[in-house]
């Protein structure tokens, strides 16, 4: 099987990377599976060929080359998005990024989105699930890839993936083994599970909006009306939670 987890950034695309490979071993154990980050589409048309192994990829681009595969079920995908204000107001706090940058990769999410709903060619999971119930979430994906997973491992993986666990590996993976990291400019990440140093950081949802300034949030929603998302302007999404909520917040 080839999962490709393609969702926009910062929306709980790398949780939902390590769902699928703990979900695949666990059902699967007579397949090696492996997981792994590329932009590269080659490398995921390549992943289709018969293989005695499951492969996972992480990516926040959908290339045209792959979209038949994604459509005619080759390629197993899953979507997860997320308030467009809080995405950009996190692409711009942890990766340093200006506001029309983190804009235009919001526009480019909203495609890949749009092509899924379109086609109905991927799992669509949001963040407001992956927050408040995350075995829901984990099951579902479960269903989707047809896996069969004991109420035990389901169990399993929702505690190794709860918030708690994974803020604390995010702040060290700067001491994991040295042949499980990869340095990219000033980051560094975790090849096996593809997070990146402190990579939890703040654990509302709603917050974006409180953040950005006047200008920016006006372009985010022409992204929203021009992509034909406009449903998601406005205080709906907007909205500020006053309590944090343990959640995963992912590149």
């Amino acid at each position: 099987m080839l999962v490709l987890c393609d969702g926009m950034g910062r929306s709980g695309s790398t949780w939902s990377f390590n769902v699928a490979v703990k979900l695949l071993r666990s059902s699967d154990a007579s397949r090696r599976t492996f997981g792994f980050y590329d932009e590269n589409p080659g490398v995921v048309k390549a992943g289709i060929r018969p293989r005695a192994s499951h492969l996972v990829i992480k990516s926040h681009t959908l290339d045209p080359s792959v979209q038949d595969l994604c459509c005619s079920g080759a390629v197993k995908a899953i979507y997860t998005w997320r308030n467009p204000y809080d995405v950009v107001a996190s692409s711009m706090r942890m990766f340093q990024l200006s506001a029309d940058n983190a804009v235009g990769m919001l526009r480019g999410a909203l495609r890949v989105w749009a092509f899924h709903r379109r086609t109905k060619s991927a799992h669509i999971v949001a963040y407001e699930t992956i927050v408040t119930r995350p075995r829901v979430a984990i099951a579902q994906i479960g269903d989707y890839l047809g896996l069969k997973t004991s109420p035990g491992d389901l169990l399993r993986i929702t505690s190794e993936l709860s918030f708690e666990n994974v803020k604390r590996l995010s702040q060290h993976v700067d001491e994991l083994d040295p042949k499980r990291i990869i340095r990219k400019g000033r980051y560094i990440f975790d090849r096996e599970t593809n997070l990146h140093q402190n990579h939890i950081r703040d654990g509302r949802t709603g917050y974006g909006a409180r953040l950005l300034e006047a200008s920016c949030l006006d372009a985010i929603d022409e992204v929203l009306t021009e992509e034909g998302f406009g449903f998601l302007r406005g205080s709906g999404v907007r909205r500020l939670t006053n309590q944090p909520t343990p959640c995963w917040e992912h590149c």
